[in-house]
């Protein structure tokens, strides 16, 4: 479990960008209002917030995180760090303008940069965790898990903020596809690392049973579009639930080829 800070800083992290994302679809879609998309995008800065907050204790010392700075353009994991700040800076910036100073104009242009910002953010993730060296994670379905953990963890958020339509459809799609996906994924790790995989069985129901649940809370949504609130927080809090317990699996599957 020593990586675990970084299970919360992932998860959350690109669940916040999903959340940013879907909000604004919504609203540009006129399927929700600028106070909704505010409290979603306030939701948002408060998990990017617990996110990066738990990876301090994965470095030791936060003033770490100048040295690895050091190697923004040619490091992975600066360029991660970098991105995370960034979308962390746009974020805030577009919380001040649309709380405090009340400027919806620069608050949408904000919004819009810290949706690209953290779609960058998630990118430069997968390129930290796309090792050689590491057999079970130099695989495609690496990216791939990252990417739906946008669609999972940020559709379940929205659900849970009031951004419910835009939110479902993102939440269903993204546990199918992980749902579908998920054989072939274990049948290579089984392969690939055999002793390791089979210790992460129960992570991997964990969240197989919670990409069930995240399909009944999708098709709740979308065929009741009122009530059932404290049902579907339930339900969105375990679908998040879900995707950290696969990640501690993913994390569990490190081991340097020889």
């Amino acid at each position: 479990m020593h990586e675990l800070p970084l299970v919360f800083f992932t998860v959350l992290g690109q669940s916040a960008v999903g959340l940013f994302l879907l909000a604004f679809i919504s609203y540009q879609l006129k399927l929700s209002d600028w106070e909704q998309l505010k409290r979603a995008n306030l939701l948002a800065l408060v998990l990017m917030a617990i996110g990066l907050v738990c990876s301090i204790f994965h470095l030791g010392q936060i003033f770490r995180m100048f040295n690895v700075m050091a190697g923004v353009g040619r490091s992975p994991m600066s360029n991660e760090i970098a991105l995370c700040g960034a979308f962390f800076a746009l974020a805030c910036g577009t919380l001040f303008f649309s709380y405090i100073r009340k400027n919806v104009g620069i608050a949408s242009v904000l919004n819009v940069a810290t949706i690209l910002l953290g779609l960058a953010f998630v990118w430069s993730i997968t390129k930290v965790y796309q090792l050689q060296t590491v057999g079970s994670w130099n695989t495609g379905y690496t990216a791939q898990q990252m990417w739906l953990t946008v669609l999972v963890g940020g559709g379940a958020c929205a659900v849970l903020a009031g951004v419910r339509q835009v939110g479902a459809i993102a939440l269903l799609i993204g546990a199918i596809v992980s749902l579908v996906a998920k054989p072939g994924y274990l049948s290579f790790v089984s392969q690939v690392e055999p002793a390791l995989s089979s210790q992460q069985t129960l992570f991997w129901g964990i969240q197989t049973f919670c990409l069930a649940l995240a399909v009944l809370v999708a098709v709740v949504v979308l065929i009741k579009h009122k009530g059932l609130g404290s049902v579907l927080a339930l339900g969105s809090a375990g679908v998040v639930i879900g995707e950290l317990a696969s990640r501690v699996a993913f994390y569990n599957l490190w081991s340097i080829a020889m």
